[in-house]
């Protein structure tokens, strides 16, 4: 009974400070330690002395009490050191092995043809590129004025399709001479069947099937050209996308130097303007290096495939519905696809017209609240700088944009490409003032012999090299026909062996260096 009573004491003299919602208590004199600063807000400073009854022989201790820290109710506070905590995993974790495909995937695959049942199983297997064709472009594939079935092949394994390539016979322009060409696209594997040489295995054939059908040179768009050259293929160059604000460049044209002359009025085409269309692009795709020599009845087969969403012209004089361009002259051009500037031409004749369709097209796209326009053409076209803006890494210092890919090529009938070639080699020495005869030879793995320029002519000898030749390997000899061959560099990196002086300096005045540009309309998917 009287530890009961005592005990009841007690309680009731702590019972005032237990009330209280958890006050915690520091003192500075208990265990000599200096008073600690609360990581919460404290309520005040409170001073006080407590006593405890002297039970035996303790003596009465006074401690003072310099900071109340309040903590809601429950909170438990712990003086123990924390401890590493392992990580919650919450997805297993499996170790990573080396992907080895199974034995059956790494049988050679047989190459052949597609199937006219075949269409749904290479959708699926294209439909993880970038550009997935759709039913529509099968069809329009048809259409083509050059189609042949036998142009599509497919890699079949244990009965079953893993790979695809596809063979698009074109003329091409190399220095405004159109020479017989073709373009392999949409080369794709299945995922889990890559490694094993299907993807080199297709191309080789679609190799064989150009040679077939009389193509001279080939030329193909990639993210994989380092693939392509192990295969021997050169790379020439890229094509370039280049993405902007329509606003920004918009203030940037505007601010810019404006163009003298009369004004053009701009509009949506019509379709009896194809060959007006046609007419201008002729008129610039002679400068490049790469462009189809697209006729008319061609140009009609790429309206018919709508790979486009709008085409603007630009006409001069007073805008009439015209058929042969009597009153209103179409002088410029620019197509769109979505977002993307696939093409935007302009007449020679008006410079700068260029900047003001390209003003247009920003135009539209503010109107039409598009955040970003890509403008795609070549590298060496100067509307990349207006539309990157002065703070984006530019062309001339080698930046490169996401959309942007390798153009690569590879030469079947070098004696025919340099026989095309001839006249406008010819040309070159007549302008440069060299009046005597000059002969080139030109020794490659894959062709021998030698160009002699006589009398502004010029004819091309197989077998012959004579003194001044240059050696070199076969995708140095396709750069250097088409235009993208700098012989200095090449033979400072050990790529080109010149046997004398004369020979070095002679090839860069017969092939010097051409802008490389294949236009993306033709290889856009409907």
């Amino acid at each position: 009974m009287r530890r009961s009573g005592r005990s009841q004491k007690r309680s009731q003299k702590r019972s005032p400070l237990r009330a209280a919602p958890r006050i915690a208590v520091r003192s500075a004199v208990k265990a000599g330690r200096a008073p600690a600063k609360s990581s919460k807000q404290s309520t005040g400073v409170l001073v006080a002395a407590v006593s405890r009854p002297a039970t035996g022989k303790k003596k009465t201790v006074a401690k003072v009490v310099h900071a109340v820290e309040i903590r809601p109710a429950g909170t438990v506070v712990s003086r123990r050191p924390l401890k590493k905590r392992v990580a919650v995993r919450h997805l297993p974790q499996h170790p990573v092995l080396p992907l080895t495909p199974p034995s059956w995937m790494l049988e050679e695959c047989h190459v052949a043809p597609a199937r006219a049942g075949d269409q749904n199983e290479i959708q699926q297997l294209l439909s993880g590129l970038p550009a997935a064709p759709s039913k529509a472009e099968f069809h329009a594939a048809v259409d083509h004025p050059d189609h042949d079935a036998a142009n599509r092949l497919v890699a079949r394994l244990a009965g079953r399709i893993v790979g695809h390539v596809e063979v698009m016979p074109r003329a091409v322009l190399i220095g405004g001479i159109s020479v017989p060409a073709a373009v392999i696209d949409r080369v794709a594997v299945l995922p889990e069947c890559r490694g094993a040489g299907h993807g080199q295995r297709l191309v080789r054939a679609a190799e064989d099937r150009m040679r077939q059908i009389g193509a001279a040179v080939s030329f193909s768009r990639t993210r994989i050209a380092p693939s392509f050259h192990d295969l021997g293929w050169a790379v020439l160059g890229r094509d370039c996308a280049t993405p902007g604000r329509p606003t920004e460049i918009l203030s940037r044209l505007l601010d810019g130097p404006q163009r003298q002359g009369e004004a053009v009025t701009m509009r949506q085409w019509r379709h009896v303007e194809l060959p007006a269309i046609l007419r201008i692009y002729k008129q610039n795709a002679s400068r490049f290096i790469g462009p189809t020599d697209r006729s008319e009845a061609y140009s009609r087969w790429l309206v018919s495939r709508a790979a486009f969403d709008s085409i603007i012209v630009a006409l001069m004089g007073q805008d009439r519905y015209d058929l042969h361009e009597t009153t209103a002259r179409i002088v410029g051009y620019a197509i769109q696809s979505g977002n993307r500037v696939l093409e935007l031409m302009a007449d020679p004749e008006y410079p700068g017209l260029e900047r003001d369709i390209l003003a247009r097209v920003c135009a539209e796209a503010v109107e039409n609240d598009r955040q970003e326009i890509v403008y795609e053409s070549g590298a060496a076209d100067p509307l990349h700088a207006a539309v990157a803006g002065s703070d984006v890494a530019g062309l001339a210092t080698g930046g490169v944009n996401a959309g942007d890919r390798m153009i690569v090529a590879k030469l079947f009938r070098p004696l025919e490409v340099l026989e095309s070639l001839a006249p406008a080699v010819a040309a070159r020495v007549t302008e440069a003032g060299i009046r005597e005869t000059v002969e080139l030879g030109l020794d490659a793995p894959n062709f021998r012999g030698s160009i002699i320029v006589a009398d502004g002519k010029a004819t091309v000898h197989a077998g012959r090299v004579g003194r001044s030749y240059l050696r070199l390997s076969a995708d140095e000899l396709t750069r250097l026909l088409l235009g993208q061959c700098d012989p200095q560099e090449a033979a400072a990196a050990g790529r080109l062996e010149s046997s004398t002086q004369v020979a070095q300096k002679l090839a860069a005045q017969l092939f010097p260096r051409v802008p490389l540009w294949c236009p993306m309309w033709d290889d856009l998917p409907a």
